[in-house]
């Protein structure tokens, strides 16, 4: 903490002030890196194709370019990631809930849904994530185990898409989700 504070020109009582440890200073830099990854990700989705598909697949190659891009340019924040994604669960947790919830806004395309048509799609959203996980995760992303992901995004989320039920039964109702 001395050292930061060095590198800050502020003393170490004064930057205890604002963080209480090195784990804290490395879970804001890694948190402000998840924000712009995420910013992409909206940017993506809100460019692509409206077919469901096509969107879920943009989402996931914004992850892909996005964990590729820092592990190139920046991979000492890359490694920093993976290190607090160890130590702090719920940050690695806020990440995937916040994957999640642009898979579930993906899903109910910007239509009103009753509450058993919106938690039907939540599931299918969790079932995306788990099975696209591979693409999500950046301790996958540093080595490829499977090789370029890229290719790999669309035909499994075509696919998953196609086993999905996206029309609701029954009445729409008349308040919004999401």
């Amino acid at each position: 903490m001395h050292d930061i504070a060095a590198a800050c020109r502020m003393s170490a009582a004064n930057l205890y002030r604002y963080y209480p440890g090195k784990l804290a200073i490395a879970s804001a830099v890694v948190s402000a890196a998840q924000r712009a990854l995420l910013g992409e990700c909206d940017a993506a989705i809100a460019a692509a194709n409206p077919a469901t598909a096509d969107r879920l697949t943009a989402l996931f190659h914004a992850v892909i370019d996005g964990h590729r891009r820092q592990l190139k340019q920046a991979p000492l924040l890359f490694d920093l990631g993976i290190k607090v994604a160890r130590e702090e669960p719920a940050m690695r947790r806020h990440f995937l809930d916040e994957i999640e919830s642009r898979i579930l806004r993906v899903l109910i395309g910007g239509r009103d849904c009753l509450p058993s048509f919106f938690n039907r799609l939540r599931t299918d959203a969790q079932l995306i994530l788990v099975g696209c996980a591979p693409f999500v995760l950046p301790w996958m992303m540093s080595n490829e185990p499977f090789g370029d992901p890229r290719p790999r995004v669309e035909p499994l989320l075509s696919a998953l898409v196609a086993g999905l039920d996206l029309e609701p039964h029954g009445k729409v109702a008349e308040s919004r989700f999401g």
